[in-house]
């Protein structure tokens, strides 16, 4: 998508080239270095430089540049490309009018998963701005010196700039190894922190001081008055939200594609589902393909399959903790094996997918347990009397904390959390605690979003201004189960085609539910179904392979583990609590928490040696 590199303070030439090469990752990328008294910046960008390339006015000198994407609607690209009097990318010419005409306050609630920087000379400030949900990352090193902060897309990025000064964040980095996720705004680096969600950070360089406010907040309006009244917003919200995300001129559209609820809606509410690529993705032909293929038939999308390879998920272990991080799991490496297919034989010029409406309109991310009926599990979920205690997707490992870390960590939860009741009694309690979990999304675990905007030309249709507000006025109880979301989907797609991971209708009811799980249960013990088991060999019927079968059986894993440094050993057993080497291959892969744990362990391994190989470069 977009790298962006920041130096607040006199030009250096040198200094922000050197950024720039840090930031772009691929050949086909587009660069582009400013320099001025008072702020060096470096842009790095996949996407259409006609489009979104930094914008300039020359009357003023006020600039507005931008990394991910603002989405706008077709009347207001062609009225973009009249705006003659600016220079840069038309999305940026029409928020560099906003601002001038408006101010900052104007262009504040920008529509899209990015972050605005406009660089103001006459008044000597500059602006920070990040989407509602943080979905796009950047990083601030020592924002309160001004003169020498850093602003950047990549917290690694920073920490290699040889005029920065560093120290390593060890209980960021326990805790990604307990919970698959640091507590925010923590980075590995104590010096550099995440900017936060839906805030405005401004530097005044003549004042030499630096705010920061938040500019949204969720839960401020009040619910929906019911349910069909939610269903309604956000079905148009959804639908306008994936139009103007698809509209001809972004194209060619990848949209990645699998047979559960959410990736559908972007075949359905496209511009022009006739131009867009439903990419899906397996290991073999399987349910969830044959699924996503009649998806795409009946939208009118063309289904493109792509087989995944017998070590596609540890072949790009090393890239993906370059390109992202290690702040998420190398096992929700997803799409990176399918870059040059998508950017390069496909051509995409916008990526899509549906990543994260498991954590803003259904349940993941609120505290749930299992229905039960006397004694007999029900097909649903129910709220419990007492709320988890922390990031919840993932669940909080069950492991004992690494005690040289266990204090601070301890200590950054309850700063994040707060005074969160021990037990949760109203929907706004939960929404609370949920929101908390939620954003900034760049820090979600199992959703990899910083390796998606540095991989691809990428764009995320829930970022939009009237989903968020969609999301504020949703009670936690219409979440779930799935109930508002799954009328929602209904609307857009149709139920004729059940959702793969449930095999449920979208829209089904409590009646359903119980109905399908009595038919199921019913054709397992007359044996017209297998009952459901743990997958021997590397495929599955989702969409998802089996971990553990890669865990004994690749090659590149086995190495990885085997070839450890004993410094690395030495470092990952503190962070870790005991030493994970003493527990056999064969033991990590059959439990999925084994399996998710080792995975972990794997991605921050290989996080270790990239950025040993980066030293050695440096």
């Amino acid at each position: 998508m977009a790298g962006l590199y920041t130096i607040i303070g006199n030009p250096d030439s040198p200094r922000i080239s050197a950024a720039v090469q840090r930031l772009k990752f691929f050949d086909d990328e587009a660069t582009q270095i400013i320099n001025e008294p008072g702020l060096t910046c470096g842009w790095v960008s996949q996407s259409d430089v006609n489009l979104f390339s930094p914008a300039l006015d020359p009357q003023t000198g006020v600039r507005v540049i931008s990394a991910g994407r603002v989405a706008w609607d077709e009347s207001q690209w062609q009225r973009a490309a009249s705006l003659h009097q600016y220079q840069g990318g038309l999305s940026n010419r029409l928020l560099l009018q906003q601002y001038l005409k408006g101010g900052i306050e104007a262009i504040e609630r920008h529509n899209g998963s990015a972050v605005l920087l406009v660089w103001d000379p006459r008044q000597q400030q500059v602006h920070l701005l990040t989407d509602h949900f943080g979905y796009y990352p950047i990083f601030i090193y020592r924002p309160e010196q001004v003169a020498g902060c850093v602003i950047a897309s990549s917290a690694d990025a920073i920490a290699d700039d040889s005029a920065v000064q560093v120290t390593p964040d060890y209980v960021s980095m326990a805790e990604f190894l307990w919970q698959c996720k640091a507590t925010p705004p923590h980075t590995y680096y104590q010096e550099i922190k995440y900017a936060g969600a839906a805030t405005h950070s401004c530097w005044d360089l003549g004042q030499q001081t630096w705010r920061r406010r938040e500019y949204w907040q969720p839960f401020q309006e009040g619910f929906f008055s019911s349910l069909p009244a939610a269903v309604e917003a956000l079905t148009a919200a959804v639908r306008r939200s994936v139009h103007i995300r698809t509209l001809p001129r972004l194209g060619p559209i990848a949209s990645y594609t699998s047979g559960g609820l959410d990736s559908r809606i972007i075949l359905f509410a496209a511009a022009d589902p006739g131009q867009l690529l439903g990419v899906n993705l397996y290991d073999r032909p399987n349910l969830e393909a044959s699924t996503a293929q009649q998806l795409c038939e009946l939208a009118g999308a063309k289904y493109v399959g792509f087989e995944r390879d017998s070590d596609y998920y540890p072949q790009w272990l090393d890239l993906a903790a370059k390109y992202g991080g290690s702040m998420w799991s190398a096992q929700d490496s997803h799409f990176l094996g399918t870059r040059e297919f998508v950017c390069g034989k496909l051509a995409a010029r916008t990526v899509l997918s549906a990543c994260s409406a498991d954590f803003l309109f259904k349940d993941a991310n609120l505290d749930r347990t299992q229905a039960h009926f006397f004694g007999q599990r029900l097909p649903w979920l129910t709220f419990p009397a007492q709320w988890d205690g922390g990031f919840l997707d993932p669940p909080v490992s069950q492991d004992p904390l690494p005690s040289k870390f266990e204090a601070e960590m301890r200590h950054r939860l309850h700063s994040w959390f707060g005074e969160v009741p021990t037990s949760l009694q109203s929907d706004l309690e939960r929404l609370q605690v949920e929101d908390k979990r939620n954003r900034p999304m760049c820090y979600a675990a199992g959703l990899a979003f910083q390796l998606m905007f540095n991989t691809f030309p990428y764009d995320v249709f829930m970022a939009d201004r009237a989903i968020s507000d969609c999301y504020s006025r949703t009670p936690a109880r219409w979440k779930l189960n799935a109930r508002l979301w799954g009328l929602v989907v209904t609307e857009i797609c149709g139920s004729t085609i059940a959702d793969t991971t449930s095999g449920r209708r979208p829209d089904a009811s409590a009646v359903d539910r119980l109905l399908h799980a009595a038919r199921n249960r019913l054709r397992q013990k007359l044996r017209l179904i297998p009952p459901p088991s743990i997958p021997q060999g590397l495929a599955t019927e989702g969409s998802w392979p089996n971990l553990g079968w890669y865990i004994q059986h690749s090659s590149t894993l086995q190495q990885l583990w085997e070839t450890t440094l004993p410094s690395d050993r030495q470092l990952v057993t503190e962070l870790w609590g005991s030493d994970p080497w003493q527990v056999p291959l064969g033991q990590w892969a059959k439990s999925r928490a084994g399996q998710r744990h080792f995975f972990q362990l794997a991605t921050f391994l290989s996080y270790l040696t990239t950025r040993r190989k980066t030293a050695l470069v440096q």
